[in-house]
């Protein structure tokens, strides 16, 4: 056995023991674990595996030297008595949740307002639950396990008694085995607590760097919590992600802020850094909430724009942005998050960044090479419910930077405290409310569209309900003579072309979704458009979407042999003459290979399509779809135009393309999920509408 197996020792144990140690305090939780308890029903889990004698899993114990006390956390709900300087304890490593959830049940505490007690055993069922114990079916898993045991067992009736007994038995004898583990310094034990903690969160750094840096006269953890959480939460700024900090100071002291930067900060160093770095980011977020809308931290793209910005005031000394440094640094926050910047590259793309900032402090302007490519497509593809977006969070701060005001007395509208910013809920903040959208709207619309929301005060989303844009809007004109000025902050349009008081939805997202892309543009200077090879892409993802629709619907309708009996002879000769062309231009192609019916729509255009749906009976199949011919028309014909200047490379106006991205966001909506999505290889030279 070499030296280091020496120093590990698995030990068989039971249940009763394990609650022992817990209770004298030989046993104790590391100031590195987060969660202590689990909620009742998992803690129920747990005891039903226990009774059905299943395993689970071993507990890990470091057999720590007594230098190490301090790193105990204590808790006064678990009323275990304070350790002191002179015990001899062991922490738990793996296993924290699993013993106190144990431990709280079978000793009935209340922890955070939960009632352990209340975890009961039926007597009846030989399970496990959450309930008022009865002391007859129901008993109280406290009970069965402490002094009342055996006169609850006298009182039960004779049928529950063995049930009861199997219970009591099985508490008493459950066999468990320990880990420990000794002589090892603070870094290689959580090094250890990183590999084997499998059930439960997973340590991030910051708890890992906590623990790793404690000493008796800075806990790393403590101080973020006071020092930087609640003096933003006071501000109103909400909780910072703990990360942040050491990835700051990691910055600070090396540069770099890569996993091992982080891991390779001293004691000294963080206690060092730690007042410019509180100083810095306090400096950063007021600058964010007042320069860039950053409202509060959900609104933030990037946390890596924060701890670059924080890296920026630690290091110039400067306590507010100098006119010279303040066009770059707007510039970049914007490019970086209507970009996506941060969105891969990690630790290594804040670090080269980082260069930027130490040439802007030292008098030079760096280059800032960040492209930005979004389309009308891309915004109303976003969904206002996913909060990972980082051009989602963008949007919003462009909108707080406009200052928006009330749409009925013009008052700036309270982004902070005026309850805005609860922008996620499902019943907020929609220009096309959900309920019309329900009711009224085109078929599969997206409600929670980015286009589709602004910030409206609970007054007004209650007064709106469930109102047709055009009926509210009317209202609001009656009452604030300059509602076309307070819409405008808000980047909405009231022109009738806008589609939004003629309760077109999909026209109002494409409209909307071009002013938020001119505000964009504003923002962030000259924006990629979709290149050629994009928009084709996009085109035939689509048309093959309505391929596939048609083929699906007919077939299903009428049966395999729809082409000949539902499509009119036109189309039908037609496409046999491309299909002919085609062979003609290319011998190597068979016409029995392009004899299948899914294979002839590959050769019709769009606007055949469109006489296909139309035709006498089959628009029954297709109703439910599209709804309306008059829409299907409009769309089919303003994507037709598009798709054939796509197709063709020949000059976009901006006309043809407003409409044709219009369509594009209608037929996607309205096609069944994944038909405009499926990748197919077109053999079809592309087919110009006749």
């Amino acid at each position: 056995m070499s030296h280091d197996e020496s120093r590990i020792e698995v030990r068989p144990s039971m249940l009763k023991n394990l609650m022992a140690d817990v209770s004298s305090g030989a046993f104790r939780i590391p100031q590195f674990q987060r969660e202590f308890v689990w909620s009742k029903s998992k803690t129920i889990e747990l005891f039903d595996s226990i009774y059905r004698e299943y395993p689970i899993g071993s507990f890990f114990i470091w057999r720590a030297g007594r230098e190490h006390n301090d790193l105990f956390r204590h808790s006064i709900e678990l009323d275990i008595p304070p350790i002191k300087p002179d015990d001899d304890v062991s922490f738990i490593l793996d296993g924290q949740q699993r013993i106190t959830s144990l431990y709280v049940s079978l000793n009935g505490m209340v922890v955070r307002g939960a009632d352990y007690q209340h975890i009961c055993f039926d007597l009846q069922e030989e399970k496990f639950t959450d309930r008022r114990p009865d002391d007859r079916r129901y008993v109280a898993v406290c009970d069965l396990w402490g002094e009342r045991a055996l006169d609850i067992l006298e009182q039960i009736d004779s049928g529950f008694k063995p049930a009861y007994k199997k219970c009591w038995s099985v508490l008493q004898t459950y066999p468990i085995s320990i880990v420990v583990v000794r002589d090892k310094d603070l870094g290689a034990v959580c090094k250890i607590f990183q590999r084997i903690n499998q059930s439960g969160k997973r340590l991030d750094r910051f708890d890992l760097i906590s623990a790793m840096t404690f000493t008796k006269d800075f806990d790393l953890r403590e101080h973020f919590k006071t020092d930087v959480q609640q003096k933003l939460e006071k501000r109103g700024f909400g909780r910072l992600s703990p990360a942040l900090i050491t990835q700051l100071i990691a910055l600070m002291k090396k540069g770099s802020c890569r996993e091992s930067d982080e891991f390779g900060l001293t004691a000294d160093d963080i206690k060092d850094a730690w007042p410019k770095a509180v100083e810095s980011i306090l400096l950063a977020t007021d600058t964010l909430r007042k320069g860039m809308g950053v409202i509060n931290i959900r609104y933030l793209p990037y946390y890596a724009i924060l701890a670059l910005l924080a890296y920026y005031f630690a290091t110039s000394g400067n306590r507010a942005l100098p006119a010279e440094h303040s066009d770059f640094v707007q510039e970049w926050f914007w490019k970086a998050s209507f970009g996506k910047h941060y969105g891969s590259g990690g630790a290594t793309r804040i670090g080269r960044d980082r260069e930027l900032f130490d040439i802007l402090i030292n008098g030079d302007k760096p280059a800032l090479r960040i492209s930005v490519n979004l389309t009308v497509e891309d915004l109303v593809g976003i969904r206002m419910t996913s909060r990972g977006s980082a051009v989602r969070n963008a949007f919003l701060c462009m909108l707080a930077t406009r200052n928006p005001v009330h749409l009925v007395n013009n008052l700036n509208l309270d982004l902070v405290a005026g309850g805005i910013s609860d922008f996620t809920s499902t019943e907020k903040h929609h220009i096309f409310p959900k309920g019309f959208l329900t009711k009224e709207g085109p078929a599969g619309a997206e409600v929670h569209a980015l286009p589709n929301f602004c910030f409206l005060p609970g007054e007004l989303n209650r007064r709106i309900s469930d109102s047709k844009p055009s009926v509210y809007f009317a209202e609001f004109e009656n009452e604030n003579s300059r509602l076309k000025e307070a819409a405008a902050t808000h980047l909405i349009s009231l022109d009738p072309s806008s589609g939004l008081l003629a309760d077109d939805y999909l026209e109002f997202l494409g409209t909307r979704a071009k002013l938020i892309l001119e505000e964009t543009e504003r923002l962030c200077g000259e924006i990629l458009r979709p290149r050629e090879g994009e928009r084709k892409t996009t085109v035939e993802r689509i048309e093959n979407g309505l391929r596939e629709c048609i083929s699906d619907v007919m077939s299903e309708g009428v049966g395999e042999g729809w082409w000949k009996s539902n499509v009119q002879q036109a189309v039908r000769e037609n496409v046999e003459k491309r299909i002919a062309d085609f062979v003609h231009k290319h011998p190597d192609v068979k016409p029995e290979e392009l004899s299948h019916t899914r294979k002839k729509l590959d050769y019709c255009n769009v606007m055949d399509y469109l006489t296909i749906i139309e035709n006498g009976a089959n628009w029954g199949f297709f109703e439910s779809i599209f709804r309306r011919k008059s829409d299907l028309q409009h769309y089919l014909e303003a994507f037709s135009e598009y798709r054939n200047v796509v197709m063709h490379g020949r000059d976009m106006t901006d006309l043809v393309r407003m409409a044709g991205e219009t369509a594009m966001i209608w037929l996607e909506n309205v096609l069944p999920e994944g038909l405009s999505s499926v990748d197919v290889e077109i053999e079809a030279e592309y087919i110009e509408a006749e």
